[in-house]
């Protein structure tokens, strides 16, 4: 506050006084409390960036196990208009042959040509699609043809079932279409109305002679053949594990001179990706590590964590698991060195790429019982992160230390802005009362001057 009024006895800067005690106490301790500040927030920060790396590297280990990625295989189709497949880690490497015979279809019924301003009278259409139907009222008030389709489209519990129109020579007609494939979902319509009412065009029951309604697509199964030998029916244009681990989805019609051949392989690209992402999150994590300990002897100037056991603690643990063998792992990997995966003298992570082609090509099967598994070099990962960045872990702890130290410190402000005001206060009345008191002294010898005789 930089009040520069003076007292009217004294003549001194009453409150630029003021302002220089409270200076002058406040000093030292905001002093120390912003340093303070200063420090935890650089050490949340800091301990932040290593937590971020180090979750990295573990959600990385997370997903390579969830998704199999160490047994990923690759899938390719001679033909994808006809079939398209995607093969996950149970799917056995080899070629097969898919002859497409038949396409899955939904069911659709037409009527007879009808004028659209009929009044097709009073009474109830049950309108089924497989094991789900609905019965829909058709009243006086919507009896025609357009309010016949949108009371079967805007029914609540309607089945599966979509109404439309088509105009041709013949008048209009009315179109049921179901909204899933395969024999199971064919469409039934059964009217409750009088016999010879108009509602009586729209029955329909499978084989029955008195249908009003006729076939314009019947519903069907799906239906392949596999390497000439297994036939495969389905209600979709979708094969889930007909082939063991292989999801195929059928879209044209083939010819059995014609098959459509899908080659499964060993993904080694999709795998050797992902080692180098590995490689290079555990590079970030120690790049971070090293600018959070590094001393600058020249300028003086230090990383936020100099010298700090956390940092130690996860590096070296870390560097442990990359060189111990994984128990139960196949014989042929057991270290991440075999893999052609090992740590430079400097620190970082390097790839022998020789060696990574080489055991790609020769131990594909080996990588999921490394990677894989309660005992895996993945979940042992995990683990060890864990043990630094999850609850209860180191730097958990640590940040839940200095959280706790800046709220602290948030207290100590407040307490000391409340006691530099209230010490403002106080000192401002003192000096004002002594301001006064001389001013009044002032007055008093002022008066006795005047009343003596002039010498």
């Amino acid at each position: 506050m930089a009040l520069n009024a003076t007292g009217p006895g004294s003549g001194m800067n009453i409150h630029s006084m003021v302002n220089n005690i409270v200076e002058a106490e406040r000093a030292p301790k905001q002093e120390r409390i912003v340093r303070s500040m200063n420090d935890v927030e650089t050490n949340i920060s800091a301990y932040g960036k290593l937590k971020t790396s180090l979750d990295a590297m573990k959600d990385l280990m997370t997903d390579f196990r969830r998704n199999d990625t160490f047994a990923a295989r690759r899938t390719v189709s001679d033909n994808t208009e006809a079939v398209s497949a995607f093969a996950d880690s149970n799917a056995v490497t080899g070629v097969y042959s898919i002859d497409v015979q038949k396409l899955a279809q939904s069911h659709k019924l037409v009527s007879k040509g009808l004028d659209p301003k009929t009044d097709f009278g009073t009474g109830q259409i049950t309108l089924s699609l497989g094991a789900r139907s609905t019965v829909i009222d058709i009243t006086e008030d919507n009896n025609q043809l357009l309010d016949i389709i949108y009371s079967v489209n805007r029914h609540p519990s309607n089945p599966g079932v979509k109404a439309s129109i088509i105009n041709d020579d013949n008048g209009s007609r009315l179109i049921f279409g179901g909204d899933k494939t395969g024999v199971d979902n064919q469409i039934k319509i059964e009217i409750n109305a009088p016999v010879g009412s108009p509602l009586q065009a729209f029955s329909y029951q499978a084989d029955s002679p008195l249908n009003e309604m006729t076939d314009i697509q019947k519903a069907a199964d799906a239906r392949i053949l596999i390497d000439g030998l297994a036939s495969v029916s389905s209600s979709t244009n979708t094969f889930n594990d007909a082939i063991r681990g292989l999801d195929m989805n059928i879209g044209q019609l083939t010819t059995p001179d014609t098959p459509v051949k899908i080659s499964v392989t060993e993904d080694h690209a999709t795998v050797k990706s992902s080692l180098e992402t590995f490689v290079e999150a555990y590079n970030q994590f120690y790049q971070v590590t090293k600018s959070l300990t590094s001393y600058d002897p020249e300028t003086h100037e230090a990383g936020a964590l100099v010298g700090d056991s956390v940092i130690r603690a996860s590096v070296n643990k870390l560097r442990t698991l990359f060189t111990s063998p994984i128990e139960g792992a196949p014989d042929s990997l057991k270290t991440l060195s075999e893999l052609g995966i090992s740590t430079t003298q400097e620190g970082p992570l390097e790839i022998n790429h020789a060696i990574l082609d080489n055991q790609l090509a020769v131990n594909y099967a080996s990588l999921e019982g490394f990677f894989g598994g309660n005992d895996g070099f993945a979940l042992r990962v995990e683990d060890a992160i864990k043990g630094f960045t999850g609850f209860g872990g180191t730097i958990r702890n640590r940040e839940t230390t200095l959280s706790d130290q800046r709220m602290r410190l948030h207290d100590e402000q407040e307490k000391l802005d409340f006691r530099m005001a209230e010490l403002e206060k106080r000192s401002l009345r003192q000096f004002t009362a002594m301001d006064s008191s001389m001013a009044e002294m002032q007055s008093q010898l002022s008066a006795m001057m005047s009343i003596l005789p002039a010498g």
